[in-house]
């Protein structure tokens, strides 16, 4: 049992609390990270503004139980390193979960990243995606990564372009690629039942060397949001050269350059006991075994330092997410689940999609709040990621295309800056986005998450209610300089313009 100091925060590596994060001595938060049923990346890390850190080597039960933490756990490093959040971060971070020196190709954080995710739903097809993709260079965007989402394939597991959809998917892939995309598809670690798994070459893969079985020696069936499955054994070393097998035909063959990983998780891996195989076991080992530089997942475990893009669970099309909602949901929910991805050693974060990405809302698209896709943009603008499935290029109403496209203008200024602090990252362990109280310690600014720090060097504080022209901004001691025009704040609480068109940002002076 651990008791708080006086005053003393913390900080989780529950991406998905992101929200609920820091936990103070009035918080009630339990946590049992080895069953842990939130769609996002975990690190078994707390982080006291006061220096102290917990790691738990092996998962296990946590409970920050109104001033005192109590843990059910084996292997836990407590420590006291230094008397900041960053001294603790960083040392935490070094000690069990070094940066790798690498990160991700760089060109996935160079341009936007682009989905076909919430405009084609489960009817991916080439002539649709082409017509998406032309609008995009047609309206001055600029081209990037392009992910072809789920039902580009002929079954979960027959990981081969489906023809009825893609007739000629070697024509599309010059043609993307001729505009300047970079094509990533959508993968799973599941076989569907009732594909063609014995046919001959790419679908003889159902062998029991390959997927997870059960205490008779047959292929265990798993639930996830697509149904009843197989799911790979990634112990195996037959399914890890299976997969990475079909990876590496579709990059060869075709040109592909990434893989979007998905499912997988501990909400969707409900195995039975008797495989042995735990939840984030299999969350992490899916994502370890492909062997790609544009790798991207949504869920796992202990992959801090990892140089693995990580992306944020779908997002509701909401201002807020609603109250008494175990996680996090809509554009409240950005800043504190990229803030808390960087302090838990994920440090290539991607908001999702601009609006939110969650299929139901978008099936109907004349609802869509055309304020809110604006300010969900100006809040992912200088992300290590902005990604866009909605062609927001297409809505020239309220000015949405206009606004867009000069988020992605403000982008290019900072990308040079943005890029070195990724980069630093892989080095340091220090995210290039950060929490207020992570870079400015003992100021008292401990709770707030709707605004951060790029670096060092800029405050990015964007408008996140709707209606509003302006907000209030509270900058730390020093001097602080408006990008937009030139004003000049001192530390403290200040109340800032912000109109539809402005992502306020500050210079600190040094």
């Amino acid at each position: 049992m651990i008791t708080f100091l006086q005053d003393e925060l913390w900080y989780g590596g529950v991406v998905s609390h992101g929200e609920r994060y820091p936990l103070s001595a009035t918080s009630d938060l339990a946590v049992d990270l080895n069953n842990d049923m939130t769609h996002n990346q975990v690190n078994p890390v707390f982080i006291s503004d006061k220096g102290r850190y917990i790691w738990l080597e092996n998962g296990g039960k946590i409970h920050f139980n109104k001033g005192v933490i109590e843990i059910e756990a084996e292997n836990v490093d407590f420590q006291q390193a230094g008397s900041t959040l960053k001294e603790a971060a960083t040392a935490v971070a070094m000690k069990h979960y070094p940066p790798t020196g690498t990160m991700p190709d760089k060109r996935a954080f160079s341009s936007p990243q682009y989905c076909s995710w919430v405009v084609l739903l489960w009817s991916q097809n080439q002539e649709n995606l082409l017509e998406y993709a032309r609008s995009i260079v047609k309206k001055g965007y600029k081209p990037g990564l392009l992910i072809i989402d789920d039902t580009w394939q002929q079954d979960y597991g027959v990981w081969e372009f489906n023809l009825k959809n893609f007739p000629d998917p070697k024509a599309m892939m010059k043609e993307l690629q001729d505009m300047g995309f970079l094509v990533s598809l959508w993968l799973c670690p599941y076989l569907s039942m009732d594909a063609p798994y014995r046919s001959p070459g790419i679908f003889e893969h159902m062998d029991a060397d390959r997927v997870v079985l059960d205490e008779n020696g047959h292929p265990q069936i798993v639930y996830w949001w697509e149904g009843y499955s197989a799911a790979l054994d990634f112990r195996k070393s037959a399914a890890r050269e299976w997969i990475n097998e079909q990876t590496k035909r579709l990059e060869k063959e075709y040109g592909v350059v990434g893989f979007k990983l998905d499912g997988g998780g501990v909400p969707y891996f409900d195995i039975k006991d008797t495989s042995g195989y735990s939840r984030n076991g299999h969350a992490t080992d899916w994502i370890e075994s492909i062997d790609n530089a544009f790798k991207e997942s949504r869920m796992c475990f202990k992959l801090g330092g990892q140089p693995i893009i990580q992306r944020l669970n779908d997002k509701h099309h909401l201002w807020k997410t609603p109250e008494k909602r175990p996680f996090s949901m809509g554009l409240s929910s950005l800043l504190p689940l990229i803030m808390t991805q960087g302090l838990a050693g994920y440090y290539y974060g991607c908001a999702d999609m601009v609006g939110g990405g969650l299929s139901g809302d978008f099936v109907d698209k004349s609802h869509l709040d055309d304020e809110l896709i604006i300010r969900w943009c100006e809040a992912s603008a200088l992300l290590p990621m902005i990604q866009f499935s909605l062609d927001v290029w297409n809505r020239e109403e309220n000015r949405v295309a206009e606004i867009c496209k000069n988020m992605l203008d403000l982008r290019e200024r900072f990308l040079p800056y943005l890029l070195e602090k990724l980069e630093q990252a892989s080095h340091t362990g220090v995210p290039a986005i950060r929490f207020m109280d992570y870079e400015f310690p003992n100021e008292g600014l401990g709770g707030i998450k709707d605004q951060f720090m790029l670096g060092e060097k800029y405050l990015v504080a964007p408008v996140l209610e709707k209606g509003a022209t302006s907000r209030k901004v509270v900058f730390p001691k020093g001097t602080w300089k408006d990008i937009a025009d030139g004003k000049i704040y001192d530390g403290g609480e200040h109340t800032v313009n912000a109109p539809i068109d402005k992502l306020p940002v500050f210079e600190r002076s040094f």
